[in-house]
């Protein structure tokens, strides 16, 4: 009967914890309860579009359910490849720029709570035609606090191009690797 104990833990863990939205090429398992869980999200080529005009993008990873979100610490091990022609979109060794935060990016330059999970990390996309760059590795900055009571707290992947040299036209990034959380929820006091 202990057999499908572990995968009724895992669905009980990500009930009470919260969902990663569908998309491909990433998956989240959560695991823990009572209010302590780890999330690791596993990204396996998702495609994340990059329009010119902007030089930034973002995907949501992580709806948590409400309440006062406590991210104690993590890890980060990301490689970014390039899906569309390099020489006309995203160029050879454009400088990316990376990080985790509770909203998604609205500028080239993130900063605040578009990194307030993972700070911005830098990372050339060394890879050659369509081949994934070398590892990008960082850690949860410090332990913080997020406020979900009112309107719960997402998680974004932001990224970003720092000039305009780096990108000609609207292209296309993959990312593989994963992401590792240990949070808590402290409930909501509604």
């Amino acid at each position: 009967m202990t057999r499908g104990l572990p995968r009724t833990l895992q669905r009980a863990a990500a009930r009470e914890a919260g969902v990663a939205p569908p998309k491909s090429g990433l998956t989240a398992v959560t695991s823990g309860g009572g209010g302590t869980f780890k999330t690791v999200f596993t990204f396996n080529g998702m495609q994340v579009p990059v329009t010119d005009a902007l030089a930034y993008a973002s995907q949501k990873i992580f709806d948590f359910l409400d309440g006062k979100i406590r991210v104690k610490g993590g890890t980060a091990r990301l490689q970014f490849a390039v899906l569309t022609t390099r020489a006309s979109t995203i160029n050879d060794n454009a400088a990316l720029t990376w990080g985790l935060g509770t909203v998604a990016a609205s500028n080239a330059t993130l900063s605040s709570t578009m990194q307030n999970v993972v700070p911005v990390t830098s990372r050339t996309l060394d890879g050659a035609v369509a081949a994934p760059s070398t590892a990008s590795t960082a850690d949860v900055v410090a332990a913080a606090t997020f406020d979900g009571t009112v309107t719960p707290v997402d998680l974004y992947l932001n990224l970003s191009f720092a000039t305009g040299t780096d990108i000609d036209a609207d292209g296309t990034l993959a990312v593989t690797g994963t992401i590792t959380l240990l949070w808590e929820n402290w409930g909501d006091n509604v």
